[in-house]
């Protein structure tokens, strides 16, 4: 191997941090998980061996019950990510873009934000029954805010130096929102809607635990009724990886559409 081929030790330092710590990380969480619950003398339903969680999976007859619960759930929380992100990038930009607007409305969606949403949940599966809405309204809820203060604060990163250029040739308004407040808005309003996503999730399993009668949250509820861990761990293990799944697609979605943005300052390391 020549000199120029070999990789450098900056190099080799930073695949290390990237892989080779994880995987380590990983490696010693997995054997830890595994062997101190029977150490300590844990029964089975206080903490379960991560190969009990396992047996849960391997359980073929289970496939289509996750399978249809995730799909419930999914789909609770997807389109109470598109009415409740919608509609916090709609107000967003209108209350950016007025003063009138800002300090009429916002002190009362921050109000309406500071309600705990697990204390309004029984409301709404009372107004709106136990169907799917009740779950959709709940994450749509728990998404709007964080795409709505992203949104705002993205318009109001606009430098103002670029506006006085805008400003100074007379470009119109349509052209300015095109070229100058979207692509400035973009960043932040992406790191919103991944928040969002993963609140969504939580709230389709806050609405399910409240009155459903399908979706991971139901199951999540009948497995803690039944003293199984297992099984709970094993959903819990489900919904992280939906969070993780959706919080990756946003991001690569976002680096795909954001190339002109640095990636140096994500925190992901990605």
């Amino acid at each position: 191997m020549s000199d120029a081929s070999r990789p450098t030790p900056r190099a080799t330092a930073r695949l290390m941090e990237r892989y080779l710590y994880p995987a380590l990380f990983l490696v010693v969480f997995v054997a830890a998980w595994e062997f101190l619950p029977s150490y300590f003398g844990l029964p089975n339903y206080v903490l379960p061996k991560l190969s009990e969680i396992g047996a849960v999976f391997a359980d073929v007859s289970r496939y289509g019950q996750f399978a249809y619960g995730t799909y419930v759930t999914l789909k609770e929380a997807l389109l109470g990510v598109l009415i409740g992100g919608g509609l916090g990038l709609v107000i967003g930009f209108a209350l950016a873009e007025s003063r009138i607007l800002m300090n009429t409305f916002y002190p009362y969606i921050v109000a309406l934000q500071c309600v705990p949403k697990v204390a309004i949940a029984p409301l709404l599966v009372i107004w709106f029954g136990f169907g799917i809405a009740s779950k959709v309204i709940i994450a749509s809820l728990l998404c709007f805010f964080p795409v709505l203060v992203s949104t705002i604060s993205g318009i109001r990163s606009v430098r103002d130096d670029y506006a006085e250029l805008f400003h100074a040739i007379k470009a119109p308004r349509l052209a300015k929102l095109r070229h100058l407040v979207i692509p400035s808005a973009l960043p932040s309003i992406f790191s919103g809607m991944e928040i969002g996503l993963t609140i969504a999730l939580l709230g389709a399993i806050v609405g399910e635990f409240v009155g459903a009668q399908e979706g991971l949250g139901v199951l999540l509820m009948q497995a803690q009724f039944q003293m199984d861990t297992p099984s709970v761990f094993a959903i819990l293990g489900i919904l992280s990886f939906l969070g993780i799944v959706l919080s990756v697609l946003v991001h690569v979605v976002r680096k795909k559409s954001l190339y002109w943005v640095s990636t140096e300052n994500d925190i992901s390391g990605r």
